[in-house]
């Protein structure tokens, strides 16, 4: 799955596990991965930049600002 602003959820949703994450905690990662890894494969995120991006999520979530850096 190429990663961009209009990809499905449900390959982040497995990635993020799908029991323990919610869909606004999907669209706001698929917010931060598009922003840096627009057009590229989703297995192509490798585990440091994955974690990078959950931070960058997370500040996101709680603050509803996507230019959280």
């Amino acid at each position: 799955m190429m990663i961009s602003h209009s990809m499905s959820l449900d390959p982040i949703l497995e990635r993020l596990g799908r029991e323990g994450a919610s869909l606004l905690e999907a669209e706001a990662m698929r917010g931060v991965l598009a922003e840096r890894f627009d057009g590229q494969p989703l297995d192509s995120v490798n585990e440091a930049d994955w974690l990078e991006a959950l931070g960058r999520m997370e500040a996101v979530k709680q603050t509803g600002n996507a230019g959280m850096k």
